[in-house]
């Protein structure tokens, strides 16, 4: 997918010898299981998305920002009991923005850079807003209306639906209702009941300022935070919910080992996610001990 490796970094563990691995969480043999990891991004989100689309809108989102997004719509589904063998597999490190994961006997990184080359999204600075734009901003008119009318609350699931039964015909407008529901269900989902937020809406009146944006950036602030905040205890938890875009820790292992593809496969169902289906087999390949 990325022809630049993802763990051959200056600051990578393996690279620098005189510098020892950080301690695991977790023990060797001793890592939590019989659990997995619940995101709010269900499986196939993607796809439902892009099913309610015409060829020539799909081929505009793949033109720009959101393109390897639609890409990944036909890789495995994320698989809970892979995230949460990763995640049991922690080393300890002091960096906010920064996790490494114990995978084969190598550690492996998940950095930004890294969700940056598996995403494919825009990953820099976020934009400082003067005095004077913003002025500007205030006294404008709101795009709210122009997309959702009266409406004061917009779900994901709504906006998909005028989508699929052709409510909306404008092609434009399409395209943005799309963008705002890959946004909201894909890369920054917090909830399962995914809502529209009107300061996206109002983002997206100009759809070259609204893919310029460093949404990756945003995204990957959320899940790393998400990650970040629990501990040991919090780990060895029966279910632990993630936010944000949680498919890029599995994206990142999947394009470090590739035949790791297969075996994610076999831990998902063949149509619903770890995230949806409570009667998938806990004690799967991932989160099964083994004698030896």
């Amino acid at each position: 997918m990325v022809s630049a490796r993802l763990v051959d970094c200056p600051d990578s563990p393996d690279v620098q010898q005189s510098k020892s691995i950080p301690q695991m969480m977790f023990a060797a043999g001793e890592e939590p299981v019989g659990v997995r990891v619940l995101t709010y991004q269900s499986s196939g989100a993607i796809e439902r998305i892009l099913d309610t689309l015409h060829e020539e809108e799909i081929d505009f989102i793949k033109a720009y920002a959101f393109g390897k997004i639609v890409e990944i719509a036909e890789k495995p589904v994320f698989s809970g009991r892979f995230a949460r063998y990763l995640l049991s597999r922690q080393l300890k490190t002091k960096k906010k923005h920064e996790a490494w994961f114990r995978f084969a006997g190598h550690p492996v990184r998940f950095s930004l850079r890294e969700f940056a080359l598996v995403t494919g999204l825009p990953c820099g600075k976020f934009p400082k807003r003067s005095k004077q734009k913003l002025r500007k901003t205030i006294a404008e008119k709101p795009y709210w209306p122009s997309l959702f009318g009266k409406s004061d609350v917009v779900t994901v699931a709504s906006v998909l639906k005028m989508l699929r039964r052709r409510t909306v015909t404008d092609k434009d407008i399409r395209i943005k209702f799309s963008c705002l529901a890959i946004l909201e269900s894909v890369l920054l989902p917090t909830s399962l009941k995914m809502k529209i937020c009107r300061e996206h809406a109002e983002a997206i009146k100009d759809i070259d300022e609204f893919f310029a944006y460093p949404w990756g950036r945003l995204a990957f602030y959320l899940l790393m935070c998400s990650i970040k905040e629990r501990d040991e205890v919090a780990l060895s938890q029966d279910n632990i919910a993630v936010k944000g875009f949680a498919l890029a820790l599995q994206l990142v292992l999947v394009e470090v080992v590739p035949a790791l593809t297969e075996v994610v496969q076999e831990t998902c169902s063949s149509s619903e996610s770890d995230s949806e289906d409570d009667g998938l087999d806990p004690g799967g390949k991932f989160g099964k001990k083994t004698n030896t």
